[in-house]
């Protein structure tokens, strides 16, 4: 009786922890940034410009201002470079989350946390760069409900690789007793 909790806290911990990057991952496809209600984006939905169509703008996530910046890249002052930035960021925040989660499925805690640290630190540099170039915070745009989702997933994904290395040590500790 006494080696199931070990058992059931790890098993609790690790669930948690891909939870959380999972919920990262998430975040790559909901609503990054929103425009407000009475934003030209929402008027004129069906209106295209570039090959976008405007109500695409209206909750655009991360996944589609890759793909905005991407079509763009040759029409707006260094856009090239803003696509590829973009780029990055987003291919760090994706594959980091599911390296956390094939670590923390592993029952790797310290793997597992330093790859959701790393994903968050890329989320925090392509929010410093859609700030710094006046995307998302601005007067068309707002945070979307992906951007604060993203919190909630790092703090869950943190929890769950500090838990799981704690359950583990716990683990070893009771069975070399």
């Amino acid at each position: 009786m006494i080696n199931q909790s070990p058992t059931r806290n790890l098993l609790i911990s690790k669930i948690v922890s891909v939870a959380g990057n999972a919920l990262m991952l998430l975040c790559i496809f909901l609503p990054y940034a929103s425009a407000g209600k009475d934003s030209p984006y929402r008027i004129h939905a069906d209106e295209t410009l570039d090959g976008i169509r405007a109500g695409e703008l209206a909750d655009p996530s991360m996944l589609k201002f890759l793909t905005f910046y991407n079509k763009l890249k040759g029409t707006v002052k260094s856009g090239s470079a803003i696509a590829t930035i973009v780029t990055i960021l987003v291919a760090v925040i994706a594959v980091a989350a599911l390296l956390s989660i094939m670590f923390a499925c592993l029952s790797k805690g310290i793997p597992a946390l330093i790859f959701s640290l790393i994903s968050f630190g890329a989320f925090l540099a392509m929010n410093w760069d859609f700030t710094d170039r006046g995307v998302v915070p601005s007067d068309e745009f707002s945070w979307g409900f992906g951007y604060y989702l993203f919190f909630v997933a790092t703090l869950a994904a943190v929890v769950g690789a500090v838990w799981l290395i704690i359950a583990k040590h716990r683990s070893k500790r009771t069975n070399s007793l």
